[in-house]
C-alpha cells in the first residue's frame, strides 16, 4: 500500500509551515495537483440493515455507515441515530444488527453543554480497547420550550457542535466527557433564540485518519457570519483531546475553534476554518494503490453540473481536490427500487478487504454504503444499503 504518497505530501507542508515560523526564505511547495477519478457501481443492491427489524421506533440509519474492528477483531458497523445501536459480525459481510445501546443522547437543554442531540460519526482506535469518536452534536432547539422563535421554520433553530466520546471497551459503550470539555468545534457565535439564518456551526465530521503524527478529518458546515460553506480539513496530535484540533487557514493548520459561551471572541473571523472544496463531504478514505484521498458526496440537484446523485472527489493532500466526479445517478438507484417515494443520503466508502483498523484504506472495488428513505412513510422506515463499485485513477 502506498501510504508514503499521502504522507510525504503532508509532511512536505508541515515542513514548510515550520520554516515559515522561524524565517525561512524556503519558498513553500506548489500544490499538488489532485488526480483524476472515475467510479461506476458494479455489483447488485445488497441490504445491510432494515428498520422493519429496528429495536425501537428511532432505531434507523441516520449516518453515513463507518466501521472498525474491536479488540476482538470484531467488526462494529455504525450507522445510527442519536440513541446509537451497532452492528456486529467477524467481518463487514457478516453483520448483524444488535439491539444493545451503545451510546444514548443527554437531551440537555442548555446550548452552552453542547450535548442536546449526539450522534456519534466518526471512530479512531489503535488497539481496537480505545476508541475516540467525533461527535455531531445537534441543539434541536425546536424541540425546547421558548428556545425557537420561527417554530414554522425549524431549521433556523439548528445549532450544531462536533464534541468529543471515547469507549474504553472496545466499542460496546461510549462516555462523553463532562462540558465544556467534550468540545471539538463550535463557530464562534452562540446560538440565538431569534435566529433567521438557517442552520448554522460545524456538524458531520468525515472518519478520522492517521497520517504520520497527526489525525485529520474533514468537518463540515454552513454558512454564517464569518464561517463560509463547505468542509474544512482539521488535524490533531492527540485523537483523545478534544480541544487540541486545529483547522486550516488555507497555508497552515492555524485555527483554534473558540467555546462562545465562555470566551470574548473579539475578532470571530480567527477562529473560523477555510473551506478546501464545494458541498458536504460525507466520509473519507485512502485509495491504497496510490495514497489519493476520497471523500463521497450527495448532491440532491444538479449542483455539481451533472444528475442528481453521489459523487466523489479525490485528492493528493486533503487541501486541493478534483471536481465532483458522479458514482451514482440517484435515478438510476430510483430506478432499482420500483414504485415509491424514496430519497437517499449518507454515502460512504468501506472496502471489507482492509487491513486497516479503522477501514481507512480502499482498494479499487469497495462497496457503496448509502441509505434510502421512504416519503410515504417518513421518518422512521429506511434501509442501509451496499452495493459494490469501482474506482479508477487516470492522473
Amino acid at each position: 500500500m502506498r501510504w508514503t504518497n499521502a504522507l510525504s505530501i503532508l509532511l512536505a507542508l508541515s515542513v514548510s509551515f515550520e520554516a515559515r515560523c522561524v524565517g525561512a526564505a524556503t519558498a513553500p511547495p506548489a500544490p499538488p495537483a489532485p488526480p483524476v477519478v472515475s467510479a461506476s457501481v458494479t455489483g447488485p443492491r445488497q441490504t445491510v440493515f432494515d428498520t422493519r427489524n429496528s429495536c425501537e421506533q428511532i432505531d434507523i440509519p441516520d449516518a453515513p455507515a463507518r466501521a472498525f474492528r474491536d479488540d476482538r477483531n470484531i467488526v462494529h458497523l455504525i450507522a445510527t441515530h442519536y440513541v446509537a445501536r451497532a452492528a456486529l459480525g467477524p467481518n463487514l459481510n457478516q453483520v448483524k444488527h444488535d439491539c444493545r445501546v451503545v451510546y444514548r443522547s443527554p437531551k440537555d437543554p442548555d446550548p452552552s453543554h453542547f450535548q442536546d442531540n449526539n450522534w456519534l460519526y466518526s471512530f479512531y482506535t489503535e488497539d481496537g480497547r480505545r476508541i475516540a469518536a467525533l461527535v455531531h452534536s445537534e441543539y434541536d432547539a425546536d424541540e425546547i420550550p421558548k428556545m425557537c422563535a420561527t417554530p414554522k421554520d425549524p431549521n433556523n433553530c439548528w445549532w450544531n457542535t462536533v464534541t468529543f466520546a471515547q469507549s474504553l471497551d472496545g466499542g460496546y459503550s461510549f462516555a462523553v466527557p463532562a462540558p465544556p470539555k467534550n468540545l471539538v468545534a463550535a463557530i464562534p457565535y452562540r446560538y440565538v433564540v431569534g435566529n433567521r439564518a438557517s442552520a448554522y456551526g460545524y456538524n458531520t465530521p468525515t472518519n478520522i485518519m492517521k497520517i504520520g503524527g497527526f489525525y485529520y478529518a474533514l468537518f463540515n458546515d454552513w454558512p454564517y457570519k464569518a464561517q463560509k460553506y463547505g468542509p474544512c480539513v482539521v488535524r490533531t496530535p492527540d485523537v483523545f483531546s478534544p480541544g487540541s484540533w486545529r483547522a486550516w487557514d488555507g497555508k497552515d493548520f492555524t485555527i483554534r475553534f473558540a467555546d462562545p459561551y465562555r470566551e470574548n471572541v473579539a475578532k470571530p473571523d480567527e477562529h473560523v476554518c477555510e473551506p478546501v472544496l464545494a458541498g458536504a463531504a460525507e466520509s473519507l478514505v485512502l485509495h491504497a494503490e496510490t495514497g489519493n484521498f476520497i471523500s463521497t458526496q450527495y448532491a440532491p440537484d444538479n449542483r455539481f453540473g451533472g444528475p442528481a446523485g453521489f459523487y466523489i472527489q479525490a485528492s493528493r493532500d486533503l487541501m486541493h481536490w478534483s471536481k465532483p466526479t458522479l458514482l451514482a445517478k440517484l435515478s438510476e438507484l430510483q430506478a432499482t427500487d420500483g414504485p415509491g417515494k424514496w430519497t437517499y443520503d449518507y454515502v460512504s466508502l468501506i472496502d471489507p478487504t482492509s487491513t486497516d483498523r479503522n477501514f481507512a484504506t480502499v482498494s479499487d472495488h469497495p462497496y457503496m454504503y448509502y441509505v434510502r428513505s421512504d416519503g410515504i412513510h417518513p421518518p422512521y422506515v429506511r434501509v442501509l444499503f451496499r452495493r459494490q463499485v469501482s474506482l479508477h485513477f487516470g492522473g
